[in-house]
């Protein structure tokens, strides 16, 4: 008993070891976009690119990321618990232009491991229409407001199940005349699976039924993550279950197809060749261990 919990202890090391290696990997990716924004969200939640500080807002605290490191991403265990990035700082994130036309964001979400019964905010940058940018769940699915837009979308890929890493990505372009270059498209897709693409969303702008012409995100609001500012919804969590937040980045241009793969690519754990021998030598001793049973059992 004694070597098989030794050797599963190994195990454990070795992999908490490669998923904390491969956070560099990540941050080298989001870096190498030229992000104006980039914050983990964690532990003193000051940005490592850009200027504003979140602040918490309730009872919000810290607990191991995606990655597992310990207390680099934030949790949020009411409905009234967030961060808050407020006044002018908040543009900091979201007005990534004079007008807030053009840009992307991208983030990493915690599903809280319950049934959700509500809509859950895990991004709002404060502002009403035509300049309001919310990003949530509701019953499981994927939702955005996006200027005057209440965008649902359609299809399996949408649905966020609980207990799962999620990492949520979007570009827009609300500047020039109407045509199919126009509009935002928004990625979703669960934390480290081995997929080489997202699946996107597209609306244009203008037009019956569609995001305003007048739209642009960031009007001067305050940014927040989880609890919601402007609404009575609850912010991403279910009670007693908390959701968790990292990795928020922002750009002053909208991210290729091939960037929001890159960034969600580099989720994926790949073990060292190091980590990889280590677990073969652990598979040997369980192979062993197992012989020793079996003879003496004879």
């Amino acid at each position: 008993m004694k070597p098989c919990l030794a050797i599963a202890m190994s195990l454990a090391v070795a992999t908490a070891a490669v998923r904390a290696q491969d956070l560099p990997t990540y941050i080298s990716t989001v870096d190498g976009q030229s992000p104006i924004y980039y914050n983990q969200l964690g532990t003193g939640l000051a940005p490592s690119i850009g200027t504003g500080t979140f602040v918490a807002d309730g009872t919000t605290g810290f607990t191991n990321d995606y990655f597992g490191n310990a207390n680099d991403a934030s949790y949020f265990t009411t409905s009234a618990s967030g961060l808050l990035l407020a006044g002018s700082a908040g543009l900091n994130v979201i007005n990534t232009n004079a007008d807030g036309s053009i840009g992307s964001l991208s983030m990493l979400i915690y599903a809280p491991n319950a049934t959700q019964s509500s809509s859950r905010y895990f991004f709002d940058n404060g502002d009403t229409s035509p300049n309001d940018f919310e990003v949530k769940d509701v019953s499981g699915v994927l939702n955005l407001q996006v200027g005057n837009k209440a965008i649902t979308p359609v299809g399996a890929q949408w649905n966020m199940n609980s207990g799962t890493w999620y990492y949520f990505a979007a570009t827009w372009n609300f500047s020039g005349a109407n045509s199919s270059a126009y509009g935002i498209n928004y990625y979703l897709g669960p934390a480290g699976s081995n997929t080489s693409s997202l699946a996107s969303g597209f609306l244009q702008r203008g037009g019956t039924g569609n995001i305003s012409a007048g739209a642009g995100l960031g009007g001067g609001g305050a940014v927040s993550v989880s609890g919601n500012l402007a609404q009575s919804s609850d912010g991403f969590e279910d009670s007693p279950a908390p959701g968790f937040a990292e990795a928020l980045a922002s750009y002053s241009n909208q991210l290729t197809v091939a960037q929001i793969d890159g960034q969600y690519n580099a989720l994926v754990i790949v073990p060292e060749p190091s980590t990889v021998a280590l677990c073969g030598v652990a598979l040997v001793g369980l192979c062993e261990v197992a012989r020793r049973r079996r003879a003496f059992k004879k």
